[in-house]
């Protein structure tokens, strides 16, 4: 069955060392495109995490959003850069002698200078985590292909109905193509009779014009592809996810079809069933954008 690429999925897991929570979202796109946020300290865990929504999505545009809450605090240590403050030192006594003052070095101040104190705090444990992450994800992603595959049958449904209604075009076409051919016929004829006091007219001659026309008017073999590519179309939507890009193929060459049959068959009903079938096409094509 069809998959959209339009779906959301969540999850979470928890354990004495943290609750992770997992937000995956999803929405059209070409290509695959895939977004991780990550929180920090954590950033390079998303290597390794990437394979595993390749196992659920295809196509798509898809956002990851996971979110970690310890339970331990981390310890936080502060550090002097000696260095760094003895060069503010430096450069304050510098400044004092140059403007000729005698005040002593503020020590709140050069304190409060950047990067004099640096606050450490104790590294994460990722390994500890990445279980949870795991286990989230792949429920999270489990979530959002259910979804979506809701999304598909909806797109399906719609697109079942217009494949049927360009089948009945497609029918109409067939048994109408043949009254052309007799109605340019009469035509022709018509106009004989229009200018028979002024001109002869070999009943051959009329004959072949007749066979010409109805050689070059001929629209079975783009009747016969349209309907197999109908045809192909459902078999794909029958084989699952993935396809996305195959049933727009089919759908351009389901335009081509239409359009050669526009320029072949000179009859205004013909013509104006090629405007309709193409309107459906292009229905078509708008559920199809959103299929992986």
């Amino acid at each position: 069955m069809l998959l959209s690429m339009t779906g959301y999925g969540s999850a979470s897991r928890a354990s004495d060392v943290a609750v992770v929570e997992v937000e995956a979202r999803s929405v059209n796109h070409r290509f695959s495109d895939l977004l991780f946020r990550l929180p920090r300290g954590y950033q390079a865990l998303e290597e390794s995490l990437r394979p595993i929504v390749a196992e659920y999505v295809q196509r798509g545009r898809v956002e990851i959003f996971v979110t970690i809450e310890e339970y331990r605090a981390k310890e936080r240590t502060v550090r002097l850069d000696r260095g760094l403050l003895e060069g503010y030192l430096k450069a304050y006594q510098a400044a004092a002698e140059l403007l000729g003052s005698s005040a002593p070095p503020d020590v709140d101040k050069l304190l409060s200078f950047p990067d004099v104190l640096i606050v450490e705090e104790e590294e994460t444990d990722v390994e500890a985590v990445r279980p949870l992450i795991e286990e989230a994800l792949r429920e999270a992603l489990a979530n959002l292909v259910s979804m979506r595959r809701a999304e598909g049958e909806r797109l399906y449904s719609d697109i079942a109905h217009r494949l049927e209604i360009l089948e009945q075009i497609i029918q109409r076409m067939a048994e109408r193509a043949p009254l052309a051919v007799e109605h340019y016929r009469n035509r022709l004829i018509e106009r004989i009779r229009e200018w028979q006091d002024e001109v002869e007219v070999d009943p051959s001659r009329l004959a072949l014009e007749v066979a010409l026309f109805a050689d070059k008017a001929n629209i079975d073999e783009e009747l016969t592809r349209a309907q197999s590519h109908i045809a192909e179309f459902r078999k794909i939507c029958a084989a699952g996810s993935g396809v996305g890009r195959k049933l727009d193929f089919l759908l351009q060459e389901l335009v081509r079809e239409m359009n050669t049959i526009a320029s072949k068959a000179h009859d205004a009903q013909l013509a104006s069933w090629v405007v309709e079938s193409k309107a459906e096409i292009e229905k078509i094509r708008e559920q199809v954008q959103n299929i992986e």
